[in-house]
């Protein structure tokens, strides 16, 4: 098979269509971005301010590979047409997205799309063999709310006041996010910085991943000495779906309770606000929040993978890592 073609290269119609054919698969995971991400995506590969790489929708139904750059971190994805072939184009489109990286960067994350499950896993498996890199396995979770009055909400665990979401600063949720996920696999799929986390929350309060959903968000606020302990931020992802973005508790007080509450309260203002079924996303090997939601009622209903390189100390750029 031939390499795939730079993006530079390729004609508006057929950057749409590719970008348009990512969107699609993202909404079904509740993650696509939201406004005119499409067209403003394609305008930048097309340009090559987004460095991107492709094979034409025509050919097979295509498929294409880019990322953008924040310092030394680079966010990629991966995206090739289900059928013959989707496999060899998205390891060509993946080497070609790697081996441009430049050798400076210190962290890449590059998410699939396109292809079945089975592939993807192989995929990011031979990826995961460069030096420092490693295949990451997300899970989609779903509870049903059930028909019937929501139940009355417990208060607050002592000491802590639940407050709105968005009472405290952006600022100070993205503290509590980072110490939350700090030295965990989901923390190479944030980003790891607390500035990071703080872009995450405002992407989020700002409705770019669903409509954000002040009645079924809440923080945990501690006032002696003040500082957050826990919150859980929600959006639509359809309207009888409600998906809960991001659950987060502070280090010092894990264990106690507090996740399994910010759960239930959640749950309970989806149901009380009419939605019928609640989603969220779990890496595998966050164990002990599998076993949380599995025990709250959900099920698993779908996976996705993602391959992260962090550098080593002294390793290779990871184009030469093969």
């Amino acid at each position: 098979m031939e390499p795939p073609r730079p993006g530079t290269s390729a004609s508006s119609d057929e950057l749409l269509e590719l970008f348009q054919s990512i969107r699609k698969e993202l909404e079904l995971r509740e993650e696509a971005p939201s406004g005119a991400w499409v067209e403003s995506s394609a305008a930048e590969a097309r340009s090559g301010e987004k460095p991107a790489w492709y094979y034409p929708p025509a050919e097979g139904g295509g498929g294409i590979s880019f990322y953008s750059r924040r310092g030394p971190k680079v966010w990629g994805h991966v995206h090739a047409a289900a059928g013959p072939g989707a496999s060899a184009r998205a390891t060509l489109l993946a080497a070609a997205l790697l081996d441009s990286v430049p050798s400076d960067v210190t962290w890449v994350s590059v998410g699939f799309s396109g292809f079945d499950l089975a592939e993807e896993r192989a995929l990011a498996q031979t990826l995961a063999h460069r030096p420092g890199a490693v295949a990451i396995e997300r899970f989609q979770m779903e509870r049903v709310l059930r028909p019937g009055v929501a139940p009355e909400p417990k208060p607050a665990p002592v000491g802590l006041e639940l407050v709105p979401a968005r009472s405290a600063t952006l600022e100070a949720i993205g503290h509590l996010d980072a110490r939350a996920f700090e030295g965990s696999v989901d923390d190479l799929v944030m980003g790891g910085t607390v500035e990071e986390y703080t872009d995450i929350v405002r992407a989020l309060l700002e409705s770019r991943l669903g409509r954000f959903l002040d009645e079924a968000s809440t923080l945990l606020y501690q006032s002696q000495p003040p500082r957050l302990m826990g919150g859980v931020l929600v959006a639509e992802a359809s309207p009888r779906e409600g998906v809960i973005l991001d659950l987060m508790v502070d280090p010092d007080r894990r264990g106690t309770g507090l996740g399994r509450f910010l759960l239930r309260w959640s749950l309970r203002a989806l149901h009380a606000l009419g939605y019928s079924t609640a989603t969220l996303w779990v890496t595998e090997s966050n164990l002990a929040a599998r076993r949380l939601y599995e025990s709250e009622g959900f099920a698993r209903t779908a996976s996705t993978v993602l391959f992260h390189w962090g550098r080593p100390s002294g390793a290779p750029h990871p184009q030469r890592a093969r």
